[in-house]
This record gives C-alpha cells, sequence and structure tokens, in this order.
C-alpha cells in the first residue's frame, strides 16, 4: 500500500474502452456470491410541488417544471437498485474514486460524477458522449456476467468511496448505506472510506459509531491514492444496467415513461439523471431498517411531532420571514429544533415518529430517509432548487414513503422581483414574503385540519399536492370543506375521481371524469384515463374513436397503455 499524494488528477483524454471498467469483461472483479435480481419495483415517491412565489417572473417557470417533471420524468413505480459486495484485485483510488487496474469503475453516486466530468473534460474536445454509448452498446451486446469469487475473504478489507466527510447529505445518501454490507460478525478486516479532501467532521465519525457499534474502532478515513492489491468493495447496479445486458438486467423500459427523457439502455446521461430521481440503492433500505432497529424501546416522547428544523451550519443561507413563518408555526403546535442539537440516533427518532417536518432546502432532508409513511415533509425552496435540486431528495421518499412537498417561493436578494442569475451554484437563499407565507401556512392547515382557501387556483394546487402525496383524508376534507368549487373545477373533478377509483368505485369516478372532460374537451390524458376505465371494466369505449380523431399521434401511445394495463390485471 503506498502513501496518499496531495493532490489527485485524472486523465480524461483516454477513450471510453481505457477509462472505464468493465464488469464481467475486465480483470479484477468477482462478485462474493451469485448476482440476485439485481432491481426490483417499489412504490413511487409520494412527491408533490407547487409554487408560492409572488412574481410570475418566477411562478410559470416553476410550474412550467413541475408539470414537465410528473408528465415526462416520472416513472410509474419507484425502482430499487441492489448493491452487492464484490472482490477486487490491483484497486488503486483516485481521491473517492476507485480504479481497478488503471479502469475507473462506474458505482453509485460517485460512477455519476465520473460520466459528467467525463463529458465535462472533453467538451470542445471530441464527442465524449457517444464515444462512450458505442462503446456500451457493444459491451450489452457481449451480455457479459461478472464472475464469481471462490476463494476465502477473511480478513480482507473493506474499501469504499465517498464524495467527503463533512457533508451529510453526500455523506448519509452515499456512502452510510454502504456500511451495511460489512456490519457481520464474519467480517473480519477493516474499512477505509476514501474521500477527495481529508476533512472529517466529528458528527459524521458519530453516525458511523452509533449506526455501527459492531465496527467500532475500525472504520478509517484517507484521501489522495492508494493501492490495494486485494480488497473487499460494492457494486451498485444503476450503472451496471448500462454495462450489461438482460443475464444480469433486463426490464426497466416498462417502468419508464413514453417520453424523450428516456433512451432506455442508451447511456445518455439525461436519462441517466431521470433514472436517479425515480430510484433509490437497496443499501438504504437496509440503512433505514439499521437505524429503526437501533431506536425501538427508547424513550423518544420528549422529541416533538410537528418542528421546523433551523440551521446553524457556516455554509447557513438565511430565509428571509423565516422568524415571520416560525411564529406562525408556533401557535399551530410545532418547535423550532435544529438537528446539530441533536445525536443520530435522536434524529432517526425525531423523523419516524414525525406528523409534519419542514424547513428551507439543506441537507437535513436526507433524514427524509427515516420518516413514517405518514410523515409530511415540507421543504421551501426557490426556482433555483426547483430546477436544479429538486431530484436530490426524491430517492429518500421512495426509500421511507414518506409525503415530500417542494414550496418554491422567491430569493433572498436586493431585488426579488428581478432575482438573481439562476445557475447550478452556489445556491441562493429563500425569500418567502406575505403572500408566500399565507399560501404556505394554508397547505399546513390543509394537512393538519379545516382551511378555507378563497383563491380558485391556489385551492387546486394544495388539492394537487394533497393527492400527489396520497394524503386522502386532508384531500376529501379540503373537497368536502369547498364543495362549489369542487364540482366547478375539472381538477378538482379529477382529484375526487381518484379517491373513488381509490376505493375500487369505478362508476362516479366515471361520470366525473367524463365531466371533467366535457368541461376541457383539450387534454388527451384524460380522455385516454377515459378509455383506460371502461377498457378495464370490460365495457364500451365510446371515447376510442373520438381520441383516433382529435389526437392521431398518440393512438400507438394509447395501445401501449392499453398492453400495459392488460398484462398487469393477467
Amino acid at each position: 500500500m503506498t502513501e496518499p499524494t496531495p493532490r489527485v488528477t485524472l486523465d480524461w483524454q483516454v477513450p471510453p474502452r481505457d477509462f472505464f471498467f468493465a464488469p464481467g469483461v475486465d480483470d479484477g472483479l468477482w462478485t462474493v456470491g451469485p448476482l440476485p435480481q439485481m432491481w426490483d419495483k417499489r412504490p413511487k415517491g409520494r412527491i408533490a410541488a407547487a409554487s408560492v412565489s409572488e412574481f410570475a417572473r418566477f411562478e410559470t417557470p416553476i410550474e412550467s417544471h413541475i408539470e414537465t417533471h410528473f408528465r415526462r420524468r416520472s416513472f410509474r413505480s419507484g425502482l430499487v437498485f441492489q448493491t452487492v459486495p464484490v472482490v477486487l484485485e490491483g484497486l488503486r483510488t483516485e481521491g473517492h474514486y476507485l480504479a481497478v487496474h488503471d479502469r475507473y469503475l462506474l458505482t453509485g453516486a460517485a460512477g455519476t460524477r465520473l460520466r459528467n466530468r467525463y463529458h465535462w473534460y472533453n467538451d470542445g474536445l471530441r464527442d465524449a458522449d457517444a464515444e462512450t454509448a458505442e462503446y456500451f452498446a457493444r459491451l450489452q451486446a457481449k451480455d457479459p456476467v461478472p464472475p464469481v469469487w471462490d476463494g476465502p475473504t477473511d480478513g480482507l478489507d473493506f474499501v469504499i468511496d465517498a464524495r467527503n466527510a463533512f457533508n451529510f447529505y453526500h455523506f448519509s445518501t452515499e456512502t452510510l448505506g454502504q456500511l451495511c454490507l460489512v456490519d457481520h460478525d464474519g467480517f473480519t478486516g477493516q474499512v477505509y472510506i476514501h474521500c477527495d479532501r481529508h476533512d472529517v467532521k466529528d458528527f459524521i465519525r458519530d453516525w458511523v459509531d452509533q449506526m455501527f457499534p459492531r465496527l467500532l474502532g475500525r472504520v478509517h478515513f484517507r484521501s489522495g491514492r492508494h493501492r490495494y492489491d486485494r480488497c473487499l468493495s460494492t457494486l451498485n447496479a444503476r450503472h451496471l444496467w448500462y454495462q450489461s445486458g438482460p443475464t444480469v438486467m433486463d426490464g426497466i423500459d416498462a417502468e419508464a415513461p413514453d417520453t424523450h427523457y428516456w433512451k432506455g439502455r442508451d447511456p445518455d446521461r439525461m436519462s441517466l439523471a431521470v433514472l436517479a430521481m425515480n430510484s433509490c440503492d437497496g443499501l438504504l433500505l437496509r440503512l433505514r431498517k439499521t437505524a429503526l432497529h437501533l431506536i425501538e424501546g427508547g424513550e423518544w416522547d420528549h422529541l416533538p411531532r410537528r418542528f421546523w428544523v433551523g440551521r446553524k451550519s457556516n455554509r447557513v443561507r438565511p430565509m428571509w420571514g423565516e422568524d415571520d413563518l416560525t411564529d406562525a408555526l408556533e401557535n399551530r403546535g410545532f418547535k423550532v429544533i435544529y438537528f446539530e442539537d441533536y445525536s443520530p440516533l435522536e434524529q432517526v427518532a425525531l423523523m419516524a415518529r414525525a406528523e409534519v417536518m419542514m424547513s428551507y432546502h439543506g441537507a437535513g432532508f436526507a433524514n427524509m430517509m427515516f420518516a413514517g409513511p405518514d410523515t409530511h415533509c415540507i421543504e421551501i425552496g426557490t426556482l433555483q432548487t426547483c430546477l436544479y435540486r429538486w431530484q436530490d431528495f426524491m430517492p429518500h421518499t421512495i426509500v421511507s414513503g414518506c409525503r415530500y412537498t417542494s414550496l418554491f417561493a422567491d430569493f433572498n436578494v436586493t431585488d426579488p422581483a428581478e432575482g438573481p442569475e439562476i445557475r447550478s451554484r452556489p445556491l441562493n437563499a429563500v425569500r418567502l414574503g406575505p403572500v408566500g407565507q399565507a399560501r404556505v401556512l394554508d397547505y399546513v392547515d390543509a394537512i393538519l385540519g379545516d382551511v378555507r382557501i378563497d383563491d380558485a387556483g391556489w385551492l387546486a394546487r394544495v388539492a394537487s399536492c394533497l393527492g400527489r402525496t396520497d394524503d386522502r383524508v386532508a384531500l376529501e376534507r379540503l373537497l368536502d370543506g369547498h364543495p362549489r368549487a369542487a364540482m366547478a373545477d375539472p381538477d378538482l373533478m379529477i382529484l375526487r375521481a381518484n379517491l373513488y377509483l381509490a376505493d375500487d368505485d369505478e362508476a362516479p369516478a366515471r361520470l366525473l371524469l367524463e365531466r371533467a372532460w366535457e368541461a376541457t374537451g383539450d387534454r388527451p390524458f384524460l380522455l385516454e384515463r377515459l378509455i383506460l376505465l371502461c377498457d378495464r371494466a370490460g365495457a364500451d369505449a365510446p371515447w376510442a374513436a373520438l381520441h383516433r380523431d382529435l389526437y392521431p399521434k398518440r393512438a400507438s401511445l394509447l395501445n401501449r397503455k392499453l398492453r400495459r394495463q392488460r398484462r398487469r390485471r393477467g
């Protein structure tokens, strides 16, 4: 094992065949046992979003992005990609990247960063994406299966990656769960976590020690360049999907949206991003199970059930209007807390028992993986977080099944009507003005009890959010409290129909959908729902001819939907 160097620089100019490691083709990787089914379906995340901006300049693109996501980028189911232990030989660490015999291993979030940087560093020099797609297509045609290790693994060290050891989001989401693979008595080696920088915060060590007491004293952080002749590590299926054929994994396309955002097994980086926001690592499910087991039987009654999470971080971005909002929330039984004041196990218990957790966008939302399935997590963000960061926490909702709503407000800048130049980074602080605050409180009140909303447009958005998060009790209460609006607005009719369908009461649902169609007459998705509903009931579909006349270009899409429904019905 060599001593680390202070900086690591990758040679980004080599061709994909010499840059990316190919499991099952390149030497140096074995799975510790036959591969299991490498992906599975899980209920999709209960995710909702709406604009609470006071300015049309921001409200319009926010609502457009939200609509595009749910129509174009949302899978039919959540996906779980498995991560398996592997034996590696000839491993070299380059910061947090792992290279086997000088080819870089594509696994997990580090693999996504590797793909993106390979594109960025070659931009303007060559079409690295096209070359990667061509190379991966050849791998898929070979349909490779990684070999199985048939030797002993006793005493081998476990080597994994971490983007860093000072950001809670990255460490908890990407690295901490990997320790589940060696959290057993049979593992006798050491754990080496490799980071870009050797800056390890105490709270990171606390999470490792409290989640995995069996590994106490055996987890070490390193940076720079190291070599291992032979060690244990991990292989995640998200990138393996693009480097393998049907023998290892198949069938994801059936769950994906029928849009240009998804290109199937073509390793398009946009498709990779869509896949990431609709899936989670199976190790996060194991981490959640581990954490919830650790808090069983504990005394947690002192912890609040409704809370606003404040910030003590040095990177804090103060939210304009936070004090006014928290004052109003305290009148609704909320308490202001700081995760930094609680131990890791207390944070797990806070989320597992929470009724409503709220904050502005930040790493603390990674704790959603420990939330209860009925917990509402409400995030206040901006157009910037809507465009670039909304997807960060979507996998956590697949893990926990909690309800996650993002309410996108304005920017805390000198001229909030104009706002800053919007880039992916650095993040700008949030401004929640009086109108935004009133809307946020409307949403909280709709969750907790009765609320009167006179703005028909906002009423429809609140109802939509409750529908998307599957809070049927709150949605039914809201619709019952606004009977005239509920029978005048097509969107509210559809939401009421969804409630009937959830109870398998199809007759009133069909009548409401028909009335909604008659009120609009320009929504192909609604017409297709009516056709699918008739088909499911085995009844004639009088709407089919109308669909052919109005939307001839969508005929093949409708046929795919019908075939998919019939297959599921058996």
